[in-house]
């Protein structure tokens, strides 16, 4: 009998911590309506690892097409619309009473009242792509609202919407799967464990990884023992979660780690903010995601992680005081579906976890400014930029058509969260006007990125988020710009499309503008083909249309046309 009490005790009690892990969640119930007239079904859910971020929301099934109408989950005011071609596409922000605001994204088109404002929006911006701001009493909607079409606009890889619910105080992204239950059975599955020395930098060791299988309704390792070589160890994880009935794997909720039976550390996706988005990159092993592509979760945050996400006991990692202890890794979903993995963890010393020292130079720190200096490069960053430490390499050489050495800073194995502040010093002295016209660029993984520099003395400087290998260039190339369904002295008639295409030697366009008679007018594109449908913004009668673009460096091109319109 005693030994029965005991028992129920020791669950209460791990039922007690449980409940302790994460902030209490206080959602509304039934105060949201689904936003399509179709069931739920889900492309994809909140948390999911994307590249440099979480996915925020949830990716709502649309049959394939586009075009479905999209209706107000509930009484509330039109905050916000935005144009964004390289991500949200169009996209709509409904703000309600309850202090939630609801995200629309990839729409094709908006409600009628929505379009007419928004175009005034622009005009008032002076800007196609963008956010409209509203007040609240300008555009209201109430509950079943039609509000717009599905698309597939913006950065969208298919027909659907993506779906959002924020907190409006904080604008942080709560999980819509708790305003939107789904009749789910399905438990998560887990597919690999990483294991980690904890005393030790994580972007310095190859971490030990086991690949559970299912028995019995438990994920299990051969043995039942996991020997390990170290006493402060932490884990990270690669499991994915699906809806009952639905093929598609979704990320997944929760993942809590326990050292004979007591919490130690874990996490729970929720309550992320754009601001914090990017983190992601501490939250996974970035390393391993950049050779491998799996996405290995740590349970317990780095030391320079400060998403809001974690529960930790301490500072989260797995103190092995004995040579044995029990290990459970619990992975649920938010309808509480949940999968176990349990073993033994053993102190083994004559293990060693690999390492992977690098070239001998010098750690960078998280949490700290961090400083490199030569006699040609100087890089410096924030408290923020990196997540561990690391062992920090460098080497330059040569580039005989540029304006200084390539620089090889680390490479892109690591992740850097702030940007760094990169000083390049030229090899030749430039007059003024030369000097306004370098840029610095920044090329790995097959991508270029170019910035315009700020000059001090002969040293240039630029602002990155990313490692690799960066060098000096002078652009004094102008853009050319070349207009088509237009020509000097041209008719043209109401609904006709004026196309004009910006070409660059960098192949990069800082700025865009078009004026009808001094006046801003509206085409739409991000380049370098942007274009204009004659409107009611260009009246019968003759004008001067006139393009200016300019390049990162600068250098601008100015090109005029008169025509008419009958």
């Amino acid at each position: 009998m005693k030994k029965f009490l005991a028992v129920i005790c020791l669950q209460m009690l791990s039922c007690f911590l449980y409940a302790q892990l994460f902030p209490k969640r206080d959602y509304p119930s039934n105060y949201f309506r689904y936003p399509l007239n179709i069931p739920l079904r889900l492309n994809a859910n909140f948390g999911e690892m994307r590249p440099n971020h979480f996915h925020m929301g949830l990716d709502l099934f649309t049959e394939r097409r586009e075009n479905l109408p999209v209706y107000a989950p509930a009484d509330g005011w039109v905050s916000k619309l935005r144009i964004d071609p390289s991500g949200f596409g169009n996209a709509i922000y409904l703000s309600h009473p309850n202090g939630y605001t609801t995200l629309y994204a990839h729409m094709n088109s908006f409600a009628v009242f929505m379009e007419s404002a928004l175009e005034e929006g622009q005009y008032a911006n002076e800007s196609w792509k963008g956010d409209v701001d509203f007040d609240k009493n300008m555009l209201k909607v109430k509950k079943g609202d039609f509000i717009g079409y599905s698309g597939n606009t913006g950065a969208s890889a298919g027909p659907h919407v993506h779906y959002e619910i924020r907190r409006t105080d904080d604008d942080a992204c709560v999980n819509p799967l708790f305003f939107h239950p789904v009749d789910d059975n399905t438990p998560p599955v887990i597919t690999k464990i990483a294991i980690y020395d904890r005393n030790k930098s994580t972007y310095e060791q190859t971490p030990k990884i086991i690949s559970p299988v299912k028995a019995g309704g438990e994920y299990i390792i051969q043995g039942n023992v996991l020997n390990v070589s170290s006493r402060r160890i932490s884990l990270a994880i690669v499991a994915t979660d699906a809806i009952t009935g639905v093929p598609n794997q979704n990320g997944i909720y929760e993942a809590v780690a326990y050292l004979d039976d007591i919490p130690v550390s874990g996490f729970q996706m929720d309550g992320i903010s754009y601001q914090q988005t990017r983190y992601l990159n501490a939250h996974i092993d970035y390393r391993l995601h950049s050779t491998t592509g799996s996405y290995f979760q740590h349970l317990t945050p780095l030391p320079g992680d400060r998403l809001p996400i974690y529960y930790k006991k301490e500072d989260g990692v797995l103190e092995l005081e004995k040579d044995e202890h029990q290990l459970r890794i619990e992975v649920k979903d938010p309808n509480g579906n949940t999968s176990v993995f349990q073993c033994t963890l053993r102190v083994d010393n004559s293990l060693e976890i690999n390492t992977n020292p690098g070239k001998d130079s010098r750690f960078m720190l998280p949490n700290q400014v961090n400083v490199f200096e030569n006699e040609d490069l100087q890089f410096f960053s924030s408290d923020r930029a990196f997540y561990d430490a690391f062992r920090f390499v460098y080497q330059s050489k040569p580039y005989a058509s540029g304006m200084s050495r390539i620089h090889v800073l680390h490479n892109q194995s690591i992740p850097v969260h702030d940007s760094l502040i990169i000083r390049i010093k030229a090899n030749k002295i430039l007059n003024q006007k030369q000097a306004e016209r370098v840029v610095m660029i920044r090329e790995g993984k097959g991508k270029k990125d170019i910035r315009k520099t700020n000059m001090a003395k002969n040293w240039y400087e630029a602002k990155f988020r990313d490692f690799g290998e960066f060098r000096l260039e002078i652009d004094e190339q102008p853009p050319v710009i070349t207009l088509t369904g237009i020509s000097e002295g041209a008719i043209v008639t109401k609904g006709q499309t004026i196309t004009c295409t910006v070409n660059d030697n960098l192949q990069k366009i800082y700025r865009f503008r078009a004026e009808i008679d001094g006046y801003w007018v509206m085409f739409t594109g991000t380049g370098p083909v942007f274009r204009y449908r004659i409107d009611e913004h260009c009246p019968a009668g003759n004008h001067m249309l006139k393009i200016i673009a300019e390049d990162v460096a600068g250098n601008t091109t100015t090109k005029e046309i008169s025509f008419r319109r009958e």
